[in-house]
Parts: structure tokens; sequence; C-alpha cells
């Protein structure tokens, strides 16, 4: 997508505008859930990663950066999807987008054993009717074809995973492997919830990269888990996917 002159241009862009605060989520057996990379004590999967348990969810899920509510990283992924944008948020926003997408594009296939041939991005939930900003961006980055997501007008319990919350008319052959993208993770129902509705249309793998791994810096230990991290600027060439060097 990028030539390394560029990516290592954008990169450093990153890094001096944002690296401050954005923190690398960190990837570590029974330290940090296995699917969703927030903290845990002594467990493989946080609670709500292991109450989402049912067939058809993401193969592999991913994340640019941790969304700490109440500080910078957390405005971020709040203003750049406001009525009215920061520009200076939906910048930050597009640069880990892009430079994911092409510092890491082929990671997510060396996992699947096979390589994307779709994107999708997760809209809003309930449905509405103006695009959403990250289908936006994602629109004008992404490579493949797109398996068009569509949300449900109603949702009694939207956090909840469920293959009713998201529909797509796209016609998945047996070997489709879909890249789906989404902002933010809280619980992990959005993202989850629009996996099984691809693999309802046909998708073979699906691969979840999330933005930001929203987390409350009052919860549990997460205050200590966040101090810990705070001296290491955000490194755009760490592998989302791993949380070290790519597959």
């Amino acid at each position: 997508m990028l030539d390394q002159e560029a990516v290592a241009r954008l990169s450093a862009a990153l890094v001096s505008r944002a690296g401050g605060y954005l923190r690398n989520p960190v990837r570590q057996d029974r330290v940090t859930c296995a699917v969703c990379t927030t903290p845990v004590d002594g467990y493989e999967r946080c609670y709500q990663c292991n109450q989402h348990g049912q067939a058809g969810l993401a193969d592999a899920v991913s994340f640019l950066t941790y969304a700490v509510a109440g500080q910078q990283s957390g405005y971020v992924m709040r203003g750049y999807k406001a009525q009215r944008p920061l520009e200076e948020h939906r910048t930050i926003v597009t640069l880990l987008i892009l430079l994911a997408l092409s510092r890491h594009a082929k990671c997510p296939g060396a996992l699947a054993g096979t390589p994307v041939t779709h994107w999708a991005t997760v809209p809003s939930l309930p449905a509405k009717p103006e695009e959403h900003p990250l289908h936006e961006i994602v629109g004008s980055l992404a490579i493949g074809g797109e398996a068009i997501l569509v949300a449900a007008a109603k949702a009694q319990f939207s956090r909840d995973v469920s293959p009713q919350h998201f529909s797509t008319d796209a016609a998945l052959s047996p070997d489709s492997h879909v890249l789906l993208i989404d902002d933010t993770w809280a619980g992990g129902g959005h993202a989850q919830s629009a996996a099984l509705a691809l693999r309802k249309a046909g998708a073979a793998h699906v691969s979840t990269l999330v933005v930001a791994r929203w987390i409350k810096e009052d919860f549990g230990d997460n205050a200590k888990f966040l101090s810990e991290l705070s001296s290491r600027d955000y490194d755009p060439g760490i592998c989302p996917w791993t949380g070290s060097d790519c597959p």
C-alpha cells in the first residue's frame, strides 16, 4: 500500500503526534486476555470473552492501541466520530489504520493460512442513516472487495453477541477471508456479532482488526498495568496480531 519511505515517514509522524499517550496492546499468557488483551488475573480469557463462547466468532482479533477512559487516547476515539469531529483525532485514527494496513497487511493471512480476500467495517448498532466515520476512512484505504454489513434497525441488547444484529448480502466463497475492522472494543459484542453475520454469508475465515481496546483505569489492577506501559512510546512496527514480531 505504501512504500518503505512513506511508511517510515508516517510512522514517525504518528509517534511524534501521539506516541506519548498511545500504548501497544500487550499479549502475554494469563496476564492479558488471549482474545481482547485486557488485563486478567491468571486466566486465559477475561469474563466477557468467555461469555461469548460460541461457534463462528472471529478466528483472530487484533488491536492497535488501548483507549483509556478519561485520558487522551479515549478522547481521540470519541472525538474522531463526534458530531463535529476533531480533525486531529481523525488524523490519528487514520494514521493508525493506514499504517496497520500497510505494515501488517499479510499478518492475518499468515495466521489463517490463506490471504485476505474481502474487508468489512462494523456499523453503528442500531442502524444510523449516515455513513460511519470508520467506514469512510477504511473505504479509502482497504484493498479487496467489500462485504457490506448492515445493522439491525432495533437491538434490545445491543452489546450481546447475536447473529441477528448484523446482516450482509455479500456472496462469500468457501475460501473467502474477511478482514473485519472495528473502531473500539469495550465488550466485543458488536465485533463478534458482525463476525457471525459474515460466517452466515459464507466466510471461511474472519480476522478482526480493532483500532482501540477500551479500558478503564479504575477497574481492578488496570491502573498498575497502564502505569507499567507509560514508559513505552507507541511503536507502529509491533504486530497487532501477535504483540511482537509479525508471523
